[in-house]
C-alpha cells in the first residue's frame, strides 16, 4: 500500500513514524551488562540500606546520657571495653561509663546511642599521617576523655537510611547509568529486566558513494554519512549495523532492503528525492509500503517512511546536513522508543538570537549555530553558511536552532536551541 502525501509538518511526521514504534520485549539483563538500558519495571530494595546503625565516623560508640556535659574544660572519661572493625558485631552492650572504640561503617553495639569521633576525644593523635592507628603517646587505651556532648542518634547511620525495604529504588522506563546500576548492586539486585538495544540497519545507497578510504575520482562522494549515523546510533546506546553501499539498480536495492530487514529499523541514506536514481521511494512504493516523502522543513525536506517486510524504513536524504538533522528529528526517537525511552526528543535549551533568524520558504527550518554566554544568557548566531552540503557547519556549531513556519525571530528574541553538543552548552 502507498500513500503519499507532501509536506506533512514536522510534528505530524514525527508522530506518524512514533505510532509505529514500540518498546522491544525486555529480557533478564546481568547487572554488569545493563549500563546505558532502560529498566522495563520498577526495581524494589529486598532490603534495607544501610542493613543495620552503623558508625558515621572513626571513634568512640557510646551512650549519650554519659557526655551530656562533657567539654574540653570538663572531659568525661569513659571506660573503653571493646574495639570495632567494620564488619564485627560487637557481643558486648554497653552500660553506664563505658564505650567502644569504632570504625566507621561498623556496627553500633547494644546500649550505645551515639558515636563521638576521635578529633572530640583526647584519642586525636592516632591514626595520624606517620603514626600507629593505635598511637604511640603511651596513654592509656583502656580510657577515653570525650571532649564534648553529643545527642542520641548523633554521628549513627540508621538501618534504611538511605533506602528503606521494598522501595522502589529505579522506576519502569529509568535508564540505568553508573548510579543507577550501584543502588541496584546495594540492595542485592544482580539483574534487572530491561528493554535490549534497538539495532539500526543504515544502508547507504548511490553509484557516486565510495567507501572512505578509497581513492577519490571525479564525481565521487566519501561514505561519511553512513559513518555519522553509525555514531549517532552508538551514542543513543543502540546497535548499528552498516551495510555496503548500495548501487542505483532496483535488483541491489531490493537484495539490501530484504538483508536490512533482519534490524528493528532500516535507515536508508539518498534516494528518496525526485531524481531519475531515487529508488527507494519507488521500492518501498511497489514492494513495501509508503506513507509519506516531503516534510516541510528545511534542511532534509524528502524523507520516505514505510515498511520493508513488516520493519519499518525511515528514508533520509543523501545531503549530508539533512541526513544528519533527519536523524536527530525522526530516526533518534524511534531508536530511543524501540529501547524504552519516555523523552524522546533532542533535548532543548532556551537563548536568544544574536542575529535575524528566519524560516526559508514558510518552512519550519534548523540553523545550525554558535552558542555563547553573554551577561548571564545564552546567546545563538549562525555557524557560518547554510547549505545542506556543509557539514564542517555542524562540527563549528553547538546546536540547531528551530526557527518555526514563517517565522522570524529578531536579535534579542527567544529561540529554542536544539542542544546537538550537550556538554559544550552545559559548560557555558
Amino acid at each position: 500500500m502507498t500513500t503519499v502525501q507532501t509536506f506533512l509538518s514536522v510534528d505530524e511526521a514525527l508522530d506518524r513514524i512514533l505510532r509505529a514504534f514500540a518498546p522491544l520485549p525486555p529480557r533478564e539483563v546481568a547487572l554488569d551488562q545493563a549500563l546505558e538500558l532502560v529498566a522495563a519495571q520498577d526495581v524494589r530494595a529486598r532490603g534495607g540500606v544501610p542493613g543495620f546503625d552503623n558508625s558515621a565516623y572513626d571513634g568512640y560508640a557510646l551512650r549519650a546520657a554519659d557526655i551530656a556535659a562533657a567539654s574540653a574544660a570538663a572531659p568525661v572519661q569513659l571506660r573503653v571495653v571493646d574495639e570495632i572493625p567494620a564488619g564485627r558485631m560487637s557481643p558486648v552492650h554497653l552500660g553506664a561509663g563505658e564505650a567502644a572504640r569504632i570504625m566507621t561503617g561498623a556496627p553500633i553495639p547494644a546500649g550505645a546511642d551515639a558515636v563521638v569521633p576521635f578529633e572530640d576525644t583526647d584519642r586525636r593523635d592516632w591514626g595520624q599521617l606517620g603514626r600507629s592507628p593505635r598511637g604511640a603517646d603511651g596513654a592509656d587505651r583502656r580510657v577515653v576523655s570525650v571532649l564534648a556532648a553529643a545527642g542520641a542518634g548523633e554521628n549513627i547511620r540508621p538501618a534504611g537510611g538511605d533506602i528503606r525495604a521494598g522501595a522502589v529504588v529505579v522506576g519502569a522506563g529509568r535508564q540505568l547509568g553508573p548510579a543507577e546500576i550501584g543502588v541496584l548492586g546495594s540492595v542485592g539486585v544482580s539483574s534487572v529486566l530491561a528493554h535490549p538495544p534497538a539495532c539500526a540497519a543504515i544502508v547507504p545507497t548511490g553509484d557516486e558513494i565510495i567507501e572512505i578510504d578509497q581513492p577519490l575520482r571525479a564525481g565521487q562522494v566519501r561514505n561519511s554519512n553512513a559513518w555519522a549515523l553509525d555514531a549517532a546510533t552508538r551514542a543513543l546506546g543502540a546497535r548499528p549495523r552498516r551495510l555496503p553501499i548500495v548501487a542505483d539498480t532496483l535488483e541491489a536495492l531490493r537484495a539490501a532492503l530484504t538483508e536490512a530487514a533482519q534490524a528493528d529499523v532500516i535507515v536508508t541514506i539518498g534516494g528518496v528525492s525526485m531524481g531519475d536514481f531515487d529508488l527507494v521511494t519507488n521500492v518501498l512504493g511497489a514492494e513495501g509500503d509508503m506513507d509519506f516523502w516531503q516534510i516541510a522543513m528545511r534542511p532534509g525536506k524528502p524523507l520516505a517512511f514505510g515498511h520493508v517486510n513488516g520493519v519499518p524504513l525511515i528514508g533520509l536524504p543523501g545531503n549530508p546536513v539533512s541526513s544528519v538533522v533527519g536523524f536527530m528529528l525522526f530516526v533518534r526517537p524511534a531508536l530511543l522508543r524501540l529501547m524504552g525511552h519516555r523523552e524522546l526528543t533532542h533535548p532543548r535549551v532556551h537563548a536568544r538570537a544574536g542575529e535575524r533568524l528566519r524560516s526559508a520558504n514558510g518552512k519550519r527550518t534548523y540553523l545550525r549555530v554558535q552558542v555563547r554566554r553573554e551577561h548571564g544568557a545564552l546567546v545563538c548566531t549562525l555557524a557560518g553558511d547554510q547549505s545542506s552540503y556543509r557539514m564542517s557547519s555542524l562540527v563549528a556549531g553547538q546546536g540547531l536552532a528551530e526557527v518555526r513556519e514563517h517565522e522570524t525571530i529578531e536579535p534579542g528574541q527567544p529561540v529554542r536551541v536544539l542542544a546537538v553538543d550537550a556538554p559544550a552548552l552545559l559548560r557555558l
